[in-house]
């Protein structure tokens, strides 16, 4: 761990000598790390509408999404691992749920205004759909989704 970390040898055990322990502040991490994201992606997701009015800013909130998610994909891949973690032990229940909320609030957000605030639960059919999309890209599974790609399901969607 350290060493990914480039830390020195013994780091993380002096702080966390037990695994649950790290695992949890690790995710605490990412989960603040992807919400600092999404409050970046509000403000210029709202500059956008401001600027370009909705049916243009919808196809660039599209493009920002995609360039993010090549940006981050070690926190979508820590996001992977911890997830997968937590689902193989309930010490650690509650994070996997935690990284999923925190990883679609981004995408939510653009939608709600995007769709003229359509049901919720149409918002998190497409907000799924795009993670989805997101971390099979992530772990090498999948091609890279295009901004157009981004922006069709949002109009299919919604």
């Amino acid at each position: 761990m350290d060493q990914f970390a480039d830390l020195p040898q013994g780091s993380s055990s002096y702080y966390f000598p037990k695994k649950i322990p790290f695992l949890i502040a690790v995710s605490a991490f990412l989960v603040d790390q992807l919400d600092q994201d999404c409050d970046g992606l509000q403000v210029s997701f709202s500059e956008l509408i401001a600027e370009h009015g909705l049916d243009v800013a919808r196809d660039l909130y599209a493009q920002a999404l995609v360039e993010y998610l090549e940006a981050s994909r070690p926190l979508f891949l820590a996001r992977i691992e911890l997830t997968l973690a937590a689902a193989r032990n309930d010490e650690l229940a509650d994070i996997g749920e935690k990284l999923t909320v925190a990883a679609r609030r981004p995408i939510a957000f653009g939608l709600k205004l995007i769709s003229g605030r359509k049901e919720d639960r149409q918002i998190e059919t497409c907000a799924g759909l795009i993670d989805g999309i997101t971390l099979i890209h992530a772990t090498g599974q999948g091609q890279k989704p295009t901004a157009q790609q981004v922006s069709a399901v949002f109009r299919l969607i919604l």
